[in-house]
């Protein structure tokens, strides 16, 4: 295209040039050495070399354009050949990879799912000896004071036994008192065997009721490690649900409540459980002086597994249980927040 504008603009130009040279031929007629004819002889040979040398010209830069444009293609096709094959390999090992993962993906899984059954199995068997040993404890705690009587009973009989003091009276007055330690301790065995049996089935029942059993159950606890115990009851309402699990979730936040405390050393420690109602609601507060929980732990507290205490002392599963048995079982809320001097737990359950 381009040459073919030159040689077109360039007749033009050369056709303009002869009508000149004929113009002027004609004025100068009178000094004339060669003729017309001769004069536009040698123009067009000129004009026609002229033409041969740029149409050559032209011929070897479009000669070189087109060889280094088949060499650049060339050098592209390479280029992109060796990306599409790099990429079909690509493809080639994913999907072997894809294949080799489906191939294995249940076995997998199925691994997964024991492996994860095996270790909540542990940890559940973990809990179980936590709470187991927590219950020796608090046990151990109750049967202190009437193990203390009978053994001043004995150390008073044994006294008088050797001193010729001892008469029937004295001896009858000294069974009395071991019977009524031995009935008290045998009760305690029934508390606690009653108090961790699940209910079969949902009953109304008072929330006082209910916190007093577990009370029963820690305030020996609470008492030998000098931790003051504030019941405090506004108003009582009846609920319906289970009552042993809800004495099992008041004694667990009183028990979290104690371990804060003493591992936190706290001065004066002190527990108050207040009882209130809210419309048909029944509201329980529970708040401890141990300075309450840290702001990152605050929406985590609830979550299963995770415990704010050393794994030899809890296995973070005592708050995710009782907020199931308070939303789940029985329809309620269970939350915390911090208040000025500690934490404070509140459960919120329907009549």
């Amino acid at each position: 295209f381009t040459t073919s504008y030159h040689l077109k603009i360039s007749e033009e130009y050369f056709q303009s040039e002869i009508q000149q040279i004929k113009t002027i031929h004609r004025l100068n007629t009178h000094d004339q050495v060669y003729s017309l004819e001769e004069i536009i002889k040698n123009k067009k040979q000129a004009h026609k070399n002229q033409d041969k040398e740029f149409l050559n010209f032209m011929i070897a830069i479009t000669s070189c354009i087109l060889f280094f444009m088949i060499l650049f293609t060339l050098l592209m096709t390479s280029i992109i050949n060796n990306l599409v094959k790099k990429y079909i390999n690509r493809v080639k090992d994913e999907k072997y990879k894809l294949k080799h993962l489906n191939e294995t993906l249940a076995s997998k899984v199925e691994h997964g799912i024991a492996e994860g059954k095996r270790k909540d199995k542990a940890i559940l068997e973990q809990s179980k000896l936590a709470r187991m040993g927590s219950m020796i404890s608090m046990i151990a705690h109750q049967w202190r004071q009437p193990l203390s009587v009978l053994s001043g009973v004995l150390m008073e009989l044994e006294t008088a036994t050797r001193f010729n003091k001892v008469n029937d009276t004295h001896i009858l007055n000294s069974i009395d008192k071991s019977n009524d330690m031995i009935d008290f301790m045998s009760n305690t065995i029934d508390d606690f065997r009653n108090f961790y049996k699940p209910d079969k089935k949902k009953e109304h029942f008072y929330v006082s009721e209910s916190c007093r059993r577990a009370l029963k159950i820690v305030s020996a606890t609470l008492e030998n490690l000098e931790i003051e115990l504030v019941f405090d009851i506004k108003r009582d309402k009846k609920v319906f649900g289970y009552p042993t699990e809800y004495s099992q979730v008041i004694l667990n936040l009183i028990t979290n409540a104690q371990d804060e405390l003493v591992e936190k050393k706290v001065k004066n420690p002190k527990i108050t459980m207040t009882i209130s109602t809210k419309g048909m609601l029944s509201v329980v507060k529970i708040k401890d002086n141990a300075g309450g929980i840290k702001e990152e732990n605050l929406e985590l507290i609830f979550d299963p597994y995770y415990s704010t205490k050393d794994s030899t002392k809890g296995t973070g599963l005592g708050l995710y249980i009782s907020k199931l048995i308070i939303e789940k079982n029985m329809g309620g809320d269970l939350s915390v927040e911090n208040g000025k001097e500690g934490a404070i737990f509140t459960i919120l359950v329907l009549e």
